[in-house]
């Protein structure tokens, strides 16, 4: 980081979009098992008796926290 002005040069901008690249995979897993999980407690929820608006309420307030 160019220290007097503190802004990122375009050498250290092209690292971090490096990165960002090399690092999405993992990140559209991650997304892809959360998604189960969601629709795990979605599920769940529903053979509760919990109507589906209801459900998806849930989810929209709570997430996938209990």
């Amino acid at each position: 980081m160019d220290q007097p002005t503190g802004k990122l040069s375009p050498i250290e901008w092209q690292m971090l979009i490096d990165d960002v690249i090399a690092e999405m995979p993992y990140q559209i897993k991650m997304y892809i098992e959360t998604s189960k999980l969601y629709k795990g407690r979605f599920d769940a929820l529903i053979s509760s008796g919990f109507t589906e608006t209801q459900a998806l309420e849930i989810i929209k307030a709570r997430g996938l926290t209990v």
